[in-house]
Parts: structure tokens; C-alpha cells; sequence
């Protein structure tokens, strides 16, 4: 069963095909710079989603699309592990710029990295960011991260890789 877990602000839900829109937008703009876009390929973005979500079904737990209580969609939160990469991630990404310091990304994630620990057998989980993405690294630290130079990033793209550990949380 996939669970739609709640914060003060947000609704965190399995990704529904009425995201996507708001992800393809997103993925073709310059915001998705730091998670390998823009990306202007209709059929690529539909498999970057579909994939996101299967993964729920193949090891079961993913991304969570996140939505203001109000039904807004903001963004991509949580645990995800693509079959391919040495190691699980915690990613996060808002997809529209209005929605950046406002904390949600902090607190998506103090719920759902606990809900990690308790929903699968996860001990540690990554986060690589880019070196130019100091938000981001702001918040893994914010998060009780710690930086890891020895962690395989999945791929050739600069990367500063923040380690986060169960029994730290």
C-alpha cells in the first residue's frame, strides 16, 4: 500500500498522472538544471514520471509528489533508488520558484526520512547535489547530513554527496 502522509502544509502523495503538467514544466525549464535539465523531449519526461512512480511498485517506496493542502502541486520529495545507481537517494525539488524559502523542502523531509527508517530496511541513504547548489546543501545539513567523499555518485556529473544515517535521525 502506498501512503499519502501529511505535515502541517503539505500533502505527500504517489505521483498521479494530473502531475504531469506541472513535472514537464518544470523538467523543460532551467530549474531542473541540477537534476539533468532542462529537459525538452516529451517522451523522456513521461518515462522520467513513469519511472518515479514504478519504482514504488519494484522496491516499494519512491518519491512522494508533494501539494499544498490546497491541492498545489510544489514538488518531488522523499527516498527513491533507480535500479541502476550503486545506492538509495533522498531527493527533493521544487518546481516552481515561488514556493523556494519557504521551508517546505525541511519540512517534507523530517517526516519522510523517518518514514524511510520505519518503512523499509534502509540504514543509509544519499543525497548528491551539485556543487553549485548551495540551497540545496543547506538543507541536507539542516537535515543532520554530512558529507561523504567516498560515496559512488551514480553518474559523471559533479557532485557533493551528503551521507544521512538511521541511527543519526
Amino acid at each position: 500500500m502506498i501512503p499519502t502522509l501529511t505535515t502541517d502544509r503539505l500533502t505527500l502523495r504517489v505521483p498521479m498522472l494530473e502531475d504531469f503538467p506541472v513535472f514537464e514544466a518544470y523538467l523543460r525549464s532551467d530549474r531542473s538544471q541540477y537534476v539533468g535539465g532542462p529537459i525538452t523531449d516529451r517522451a523522456t519526461i513521461s518515462h522520467a514520471l513513469g519511472h518515479v512512480t514504478g519504482l514504488w511498485i519494484l522496491r516499494g517506496y519512491s518519491s512522494f509528489t508533494a501539494c499544498l493542502h490546497d491541492g498545489t502541486v510544489i514538488g518531488m520529495f522523499g527516498p527513491w533508488y533507480p535500479m541502476t545507481w550503486p545506492e538509495p537517494e533522498f531527493g527533493w525539488s521544487l518546481w516552481d520558484q515561488r514556493f523556494e524559502g519557504e521551508g517546505y523542502v525541511t519540512e517534507a523531509m523530517r517526516v519522510l526520512i523517518p518514514w524511510t527508517w520505519q518503512r523499509t530496511d534502509l540504514k543509509t541513504v544519499v543525497a548528491h547535489i551539485h556543487p553549485d547548489n548551495a540551497a540545496s546543501m543547506r538543507v541536507a545539513e539542516r537535515l543532520g547530513a554530512t558529507v561523504d567523499p567516498a560515496a559512488q555518485p551514480p553518474n559523471d556529473k559533479p557532485t557533493v554527496t551528503y551521507r544521512f544515517m538511521a541511527d543519526a535521525s
